[in-house]
């Protein structure tokens, strides 16, 4: 069983076609049947109140959601075969 698996991620994926920025948002509203523009708003609000916070869970979402395609943007083989 997968970490996506266990904590309930595995249906979301990046959303290319409605990013703003990485797609993360998008893609969190479409697997969730949300608008979104609801949950760019709720991640504005947090980043108005908790910046460092929203912005590393912001980028460590975009490095470890698949995209649209399946393809995983960044992966631990592929980080100790670089070492």
């Amino acid at each position: 069983m997968s970490w996506k698996t266990k904590l309930h991620l595995d249906n979301i994926c990046l959303d290319k076609d409605n990013a703003w920025i990485f797609g993360v948002c998008a893609g969190i509203g479409k697997a969730h049947n949300l608008a979104p523009q609801l949950v760019r708003v709720c991640a504005i609000i947090s980043g108005l109140f908790f910046a460092k916070l929203t912005i590393a869970i912001y980028l460590i979402a975009w490095l470890m959601f698949d995209d649209t395609i399946g393809r995983y943007r960044f992966s631990v083989a592929q980080a100790t075969t670089q070492m």
